[in-house]
């Protein structure tokens, strides 16, 4: 029987890099998607190809997982989210295939679990939760490695891993109806960049006393942020982004790529900032002119996407039992 899923791309608001040094990190649901069908077969299959476990480590771990191992699926994916891009498109496929591998329906957390130890182990132990649990729960998250006081609590993630071990709080905020409104426009640089490399650029040099101030101006930036989000003003929060994205730049994680975007959307945007690790990737624009901000960013060089924060996290669309 076929079975549908969907999920949600994500976008970090506020926190990058300064997660790492103990504040918080802000992601937001955006309403680009994936949709994932699943059908019985005889085979293992993604998109009419063979599924080979060592070429897709998620999906073998969420199929090991299920313990469905010798219940073969047609996997089917669309997706409008641009792949390799910091929006989570790894997260999205994860959390709706988690969906729907077991033979009933079944909550969120352990949805945003199971992808999230898939991730972890496609990554050799090495994940963040913020990507599973932004497009399992929607709306907006916050992730810190302590519980949050004043905003609703979801569950905690620990993780052993070859960094030793982690652990995070995860929560949820509400959105207020001006920033579920208002559209945030995705510019995409076209560049990949390695998370792992702009991590350790910012780690080699936190002993540089101004480097050090810097980032603990981006830490107090990523906290006073929630109580932004929560006011639910989007000025407030435009200017918010845009007081974080000159911090960012300031640590050396920017880019000329991202760089140009943002000087392309900041005449139409009330603030603009880089998402994710950065060194390219992609900016993020609140707006209320998309239509222009989106024709800057294409005519410098970028890709747009017109969205809106506050998407629905993974939903099922349809559900039959395994046969």
């Amino acid at each position: 029987m076929r079975r549908v899923a969907s999920a949600p791309a994500k976008a970090i608001l506020f926190g990058e890099h300064a997660v790492l040094y103990g504040a918080p990190a802000i992601a937001v649901a955006v309403d680009l998607r994936a949709k994932v069908s699943l059908d019985n077969a005889d085979e293992w299959s993604l998109n009419g190809q063979s599924l080979v476990p060592s070429e897709n480590p998620h999906l073998a771990s969420l199929i090991r997982w299920a313990s469905v191992e010798d219940r073969p699926q047609a996997i089917d994916v669309e997706s409008d989210i641009p792949i390799a891009s910091g929006l989570g498109s790894s997260a999205s496929l994860c959390a709706s295939i988690g969906a729907l591998l077991v033979p009933e329906p079944i909550s969120k957390e352990r949805i945003a679990r199971a992808a999230h130890n898939s991730e972890a182990e496609a990554q050799g132990g090495r994940a963040s939760p913020v990507d599973t649990s932004t497009v399992t729960l929607g709306g907006a998250v916050v992730v810190s490695n302590d519980r949050w006081p004043g905003i609703d609590h979801r569950w905690d993630v620990d993780l052993s891993g070859p960094d030793g071990d982690r652990h995070w709080s995860i929560h949820s905020i509400s959105l207020s109806s001006e920033l579920r409104s208002i559209p945030l426009v995705i510019g995409s640089t076209g560049k990949g960049s390695s998370t792992a490399k702009m991590v350790a650029s910012v780690a080699a040099r936190m002993h540089e006393s101004e480097f050090r101030t810097s980032m603990n101006r981006l830490v107090a930036c990523a906290e006073d942020s929630i109580h932004l989000m929560l006011g639910g003003n989007p000025i407030s929060v435009g200017v918010a982004m845009n007081r974080c994205h000159a911090l960012l730049r300031e640590i050396g994680v920017s880019s000329p790529e991202i760089e140009a975007l943002i000087e392309a959307a900041l005449p139409h945007s009330i603030g603009a900032k880089m998402t994710g690790a950065g060194g390219g990737g992609c900016i993020l624009a609140l707006t209320e002119d998309p239509e222009s901000c989106a024709t800057a960013i294409r005519s410098a060089g970028g890709e747009a996407f017109v969205t809106r924060m506050g998407a629905e996290g993974v939903r099922i669309e349809d559900f039959s039992e395994f046969s």
